[in-house]
């Protein structure tokens, strides 16, 4: 992978961990369950009618191929589809610029790169992942923002829930739950020449509000070899976000999924 590929990968695998990190500062972590007991089935599916938008500010600490970054950025997520995440370089410049767009039967997004300018638009239907890195792993933070009970959640074992994957656009999705709150969340993509990838997502440090979020999130994709931690510093929940920050922009579309 040439140096120019792995940066894009870096900005990428954080803005993965980035999809379940939506968080602000509270009292020191604790289980929910002991301050505000609820049931496991509301811990995996209390986000979907407790929270309609979302800005959080967040540090990561991202390892691609042994080589750790570290990054700032900020996350604007707005119920039922609508996710940008950008990242920024030590002198306040934005490096990284994602932006996804749910609804009907195609997906759209850009995802833009200033300091190298490179720009790439996407049309994804069900099923499509991007042959672009850095598209394909900006679609898994959209993905893991996607609504968890669309229908029941199935119990297996040890506490674990699968839910529908087709809302995340994926071929499998599963969290586990432990002490009031969801512990890890995966998800499974089957790409066209078959082969199968996971990303998985660790919470921990939970802020116990109506809809408990981790403080914390810890995010491995082993097979594309790269892992990130990211902590929120601020967020903000249910905050009136304007429509011009989800306006995708003119760019032409260069691939609609591989």
């Amino acid at each position: 992978m040439t140096g120019a590929g792995r940066r894009g990968l870096a900005a990428l695998a954080l803005s993965v961990a980035v999809a379940c990190a939506a968080r602000r500062p509270a009292p020191p972590a604790t289980d929910c369950a002991t301050r505000a007991p609820q049931s496991a089935l509301h811990a995996v599916c209390g986000r979907d009618a407790g929270l309609r938008s979302l800005q959080a500010r967040f540090r990561a600490e991202v390892d691609v191929g042994g080589t750790t970054r570290t990054a700032e950025g900020v996350l604007l997520w707005r119920a039922p589809g609508s996710l940008r995440v950008k990242l920024f370089t030590l002198a306040g410049l934005t490096a990284y610029d994602a932006l996804w767009i749910g609804g009907g039967p195609r997906l759209r997004g850009v995802v833009r790169q200033p300091l190298s300018g490179g720009d790439e638009a996407f049309a994804l239907g069900p099923g499509d992942v991007p042959d672009a890195p850095d598209a394909d792993l900006s679609l898994v933070l959209w993905s893991l923002w996607q609504p968890r009970c669309t229908r029941s959640p199935e119990l297996v074992a040890n506490a674990t829930y699968v839910l529908d994957p087709q809302p995340a656009r994926v071929s499998g999705r599963s969290v586990r739950v432990a002490g009031g709150v969801i512990r890890e969340e995966t998800l499974v993509r089957t790409r066209r020449d078959g082969s199968v990838e996971s990303v998985v997502a660790r919470y921990a440090d939970h802020d116990c509000a109506v809809t408990p979020l981790p403080r914390r999130v810890d995010v491995e994709a082993h097979s594309s070899g790269w892992r990130a931690r990211v902590t929120i510093v601020e967020q903000t929940r249910d905050v009136a976000l304007d429509d011009g920050l989800f306006a995708l922009p003119d760019v032409q579309e260069t691939g609609a999924g591989g």
